[in-house]
């Protein structure tokens, strides 16, 4: 069981980030992205595991209260990649400046991804027995 959490936070982990280095790599994508809400994810949690209007209604409160946080750092992390490629423009390059950034960049997806498990441990916690069993397979 350990291991399947291992191994299911690190698949979270590795397309947390790789969308935002992708988001980060083309400005404008995000925007595409975000056109895909709460509802739509929680069709798809609705649709695999049969959650009652009651599980949807909670899984919408917890999307929504995070979605305001995710725009946030979205915005801040395209302004990130919009210093970083300031700051090395043309072929300049300061390491401190640059270093400094990526700190601040890694800082905002590691918070991403802690509050992205958190979101999968709270519906999580509302599933049912047999919900959590076929979520977990």
């Amino acid at each position: 069981m350990k291991k399947k959490i291992l191994v299911l936070a690190g698949i979270a982990a590795l397309l947390i980030g790789a969308t935002v280095f992708a988001l980060a790599q083309h400005p404008g994508m995000g925007e595409k992205m975000r056109g895909h809400g709460p509802g739509d994810m929680i069709e798809h949690i609705s649709r695999e595991l049969n959650l009652t209007d009651a599980q949807k209604a909670q899984v919408k409160t917890l999307l929504d209260a995070q979605q305001a946080t995710e725009e946030q750092r979205h915005t801040k992390l395209d302004d990130l990649r919009k210093q970083i490629d300031a700051a090395t423009a043309n072929g300049q390059f300061d390491e401190n400046t640059v270093r400094n950034l990526a700190n601040q960049q890694s800082q905002l997806m590691a918070d991403q991804l802690v509050d992205h498990l958190r979101l999968h441990s709270q519906i999580y916690g509302l599933l049912t027995a047999e919900q959590k069993t076929k979520a977990d397979q």
